[in-house]
Parts: structure tokens; C-alpha cells; sequence
């Protein structure tokens, strides 16, 4: 069975209804994935706070994962509407970044492909776009 028999006009409709809470078959919802996700970081977050306030200066965590954990992350640290998280565009390899101090959360960049520029002709970096 290839994705598009997957997606019938009635798992359309259920993924339209619950956004992040969907999920498939014997499967993880979004929202299940954000969960694991969110509390597998903020052990490492809260690390680097602590750090950055000992050693005075900034504490930079990385993290490489596929599409929908990093509009999971997103989601969860901009506080945005779960039922517009699909719309995160979020290329292979892009980089997104959000930065943590003492003022709160900001978003910095998303789906940034700078770094390829070099490696793509003209004509395919107009698709990114």
C-alpha cells in the first residue's frame, strides 16, 4: 500500500478533527511524540540554563531530528495553535532555532537552507523558496 491509498477521505477527516492528537494505527499521535520528545530536552535545557548562569556565558544545545518532531518542539515552546503545526515548513536538513534566556522564549529562524546554497544551481534553489 503506498501513502496516497493510506490517506482515504476518512483518516483525511480524522487528521483534519484531531491535528496532533491523530494518530495512525498502532501508531504515535504528534502530540505522543512531542510528550517523549519535550521531556527528553528539558532535562538538558534546564542543564544549560544552570551553566549559563554559572559560567556567564551562552550554552548552545543541537538537535537533529525529522520534520515533525522539530514542528513538535516549535509547537510546543511558541505556544502556537496545535492545529496549524502542519504548516511549519520545514525542508531536509533545514535549520530552525530558538533561543531561551532570562526574557522568555524567541523564535530566531525557521527552515533556514542558507547552508546549501553553494551546493544547489540556481533552478532548484528557487523551489525552496
Amino acid at each position: 500500500m503506498n501513502r496516497l491509498e493510506c490517506y482515504t477521505d476518512e483518516i483525511m477527516k480524522k487528521m483534519d478533527k484531531l491535528h496532533m492528537e491523530f494518530s495512525a494505527p498502532n501508531g504515535e499521535s504528534i502530540r505522543m511524540v512531542q510528550k517523549r520528545a519535550i521531556t527528553f530536552l528539558e532535562f538538558y535545557i534546564e542543564q544549560a540554563k544552570k551553566q549559563s548562569i554559572e559560567e556567564n556565558r551562552e550554552i548552545s544545545i543541537v538537535i537533529f531530528s525529522h520534520v515533525h518532531l522539530i514542528r513538535a518542539v516549535l509547537q510546543y515552546y511558541l505556544q502556537s495553535n496545535p492545529k496549524y503545526t502542519w504548516l511549519i515548513k520545514q525542508n531536509n536538513t533545514a535549520i530552525s532555532e530558538i533561543v531561551f534566556n532570562q526574557y522568555g522564549i524567541s523564535l530566531v529562524k525557521v527552515n533556514d537552507t542558507g547552508h546549501l546554497k553553494f551546493l544547489m544551481p540556481e533552478s532548484l534553489e528557487k523551489k525552496l523558496i
